[in-house]
């Protein structure tokens, strides 16, 4: 964990609205490098990052969802959602800033989820999804990215469908981060699983082909667009079919 997460941590909590929590934090990260971790199954081919990671001065460490149980206390931030998860269970945290990309529809019962389960939530803000949008209208559908950029001036975000899409990168923008690796992207087509966690019940669905096809015929604007705002991407999975322009790296040694 970086020395200023551990000083944004503790100055967090003085501030009473979103707004004024996500301006405390704003451009605070340029010229970092973030290591996104995702939930698919080849994050468990990496058994020591946290090893790894540890102690890295120029890296922001950001687990999203269960994939914090990997990177726990040396996490910066955990980004996560009420989808797909344990909504009962509570991590322990030190200074890990937590950030909740709510449903805009369900607002006030996503509000009660975390209030009533005791969760940490430093930071949370609506993504707006159905019934105001519908699923043409997603980041991935549009490729609209110029959306990441949303959350510069509101607290809220377009449905991506991913969560890479409308709460990552958006947030990484935000506190100036333009540089990112992520571990775990994957495919779901032809899988058995979709996640690392041994507790997986993932069953590919008709719906899913087309979204798996959609989110990997998005990156090959997104990799366009990542030039021309210059964000740079890379991979570390051998499970994801995106762009062949986004530049791969075998294994978390080489970051």
């Amino acid at each position: 964990m970086l020395k200023i997460t551990k000083s944004l941590s503790k100055n967090i909590s003085n501030f009473d609205s979103v707004e004024e929590r996500l301006s405390s934090i704003k451009d605070k990260y340029k010229g970092k490098t973030a290591v996104v971790l995702l939930t698919g199954p080849t994050l468990s081919d990496h058994k020591d990052i946290k090893e790894t990671l540890s102690n890295r001065d120029d890296l922001i460490i950001m687990p999203v969802k269960q994939a914090y149980e990997i990177t726990e206390e040396i996490s910066d931030f955990h980004i996560t959602n009420p989808w797909n998860i344990d909504r009962t269970k509570s991590y322990t945290y030190e200074d890990t800033i937590t950030f909740w990309g709510l449903s805009q529809s369900f607002l006030q019962a996503h509000l009660d989820i975390i209030t009533n389960n005791n969760h940490k939530c430093d930071i949370w803000i609506p993504i707006i999804n159905p019934p105001a949008v519908t699923d043409k209208d997603t980041i991935q559908a549009t490729c609209n990215f110029d959306l990441f950029w949303m959350l510069q001036n509101e607290t809220k975000s377009m449905w991506g469908k991913s969560i890479l899409y409308s709460s990552v990168i958006p947030f990484l923008l935000h506190i100036g981060c333009k540089d990112i690796i992520t571990i775990g992207w994957d495919t779901k087509i032809g899988k058995e699983k979709a996640h690392f966690f041994k507790n997986d019940n993932f069953k590919m669905q008709p719906g899913d082909y087309d979204y798996e096809l959609e989110w990997v015929k998005s990156t090959y604007k997104l990799y366009d667009w990542c030039k021309e705002n210059e964000v740079n991407i890379k991979i570390i999975s051998d499970l994801n079919p995106c762009d062949e322009r986004f530049e791969r790296l075998k294994s978390i040694k080489d970051i």
